[in-house]
């Protein structure tokens, strides 16, 4: 790090704490070294606020110096990145098949080497639109195919979406986040349409082969208050517009079982231990009365469905 010019990161969000005191380290050597050139740090994960939020863990490792030059040479910019990494599993592990799909938009507020840029970046000063548009629309869309498609027995993202009944979902819940999108940030309808046709025929890329498993996984984060489901619906609430769509996606993420996975066994435990108006309280953390009971009805009802 003491003679880069750009340090990026794609390791999760729960990762980032574990590498903060190797860039520190990184930050402190280039400041040793006498290096004055103005580096930024991204930290490229699915999270909001992810470069701000690794900066706040990389602080804790410098020095009063380090944290002197940090502020004067390095900049943590947030980041919004956009393409499917199905799990896979190589004999070179630098090896990986993607999607072609591809899309990262940078913070410039937070630059602190604007001048260098990187090829196929989109750079702009307010980030918060472009992260809201990817996370309500690509995640909570992916998130919806893979809830849904569990519920009804699929295994993969791919035969999830041949159900016309995932696919109406989906379809729903990328309907209600654009009426979020465009009164919240002023995008264009129409734009925002044909944006939300190519990630529905991203997720049904028949080269790609991504498992309802991994998109559903750790189902109690992403039920939390201000992830991908429970917070445009709060969002649309405020606003008065329906989110029907959205909160029986949620609906289904309470009936998603999965013994691999940690939250999902962590869930149906407190389902079969609590009254469901509590657990859904407890996990979503929700304060409005009305739409916990909204959810607790939308529940009960999903349990009534067939699933064949």
């Amino acid at each position: 790090m003491a003679n880069a010019d750009i340090i990026t990161t794609a390791i999760g969000p729960n990762i980032l704490p574990l590498i903060a005191e190797l860039i520190a380290k990184g930050i402190e050597a280039r400041m040793t070294a006498g290096n004055t050139q103005a580096i930024d740090v991204l930290a490229c994960e699915n999270m909001i606020g992810g470069s701000q939020f690794l900066l706040e863990e990389v602080k804790k490792y410098l020095s009063e110096e380090g944290l002197a030059y940090l502020d004067t040479y390095v900049g943590f910019p947030n980041a919004a990145v956009d393409r499917i990494v199905p799990a896979q599993s190589h004999e070179d592990p630098l090896f990986v098949v993607v999607e072609p799909f591809n899309e990262w938009v940078v913070e410039t507020s937070r630059m602190k080497n604007p001048d260098f840029k990187l090829e196929g970046v989109h750079y702009e000063e307010n980030l918060e639109p472009f992260i809201e548009r990817k996370l309500f629309s690509v995640n909570s869309g992916h998130a919806t195919s893979a809830y849904t498609g569990a519920f009804y027995g699929a295994e993969t993202i791919l035969e999830a979406l041949k159900d016309e009944r995932v696919k109406e979902q989906v379809e729903g819940v990328l309907a209600e986040i654009r009426q979020l999108l465009i009164a919240k940030w002023g995008f264009d309808e129409a734009t925002l349409e044909d944006y939300h046709k190519v990630i529905i025929s991203r997720f049904e890329n028949p080269f790609i082969v991504d498992d309802v498993s991994r998109v559903a996984r750790t189902p109690i984060r992403k039920l939390g208050y201000d992830e991908r489901f429970i917070r445009p619906i709060r969002e649309l609430k405020e606003r008065d517009f329906p989110y029907d769509h959205l909160l029986k996606t949620a609906a289904f993420v309470f009936y998603y079982q999965d013994e691999n996975d940690d939250q999902s066994v962590q869930l149906q435990e407190l389902l079969t231990s609590k009254p469901l108006p509590e657990v859904v309280t407890e996990i979503t953390q929700l304060t409005d009365a009305e739409l916990i009971a909204d959810a607790v009805n939308m529940i009960e009802n999903v349990n009534k469905q067939p699933q064949l």
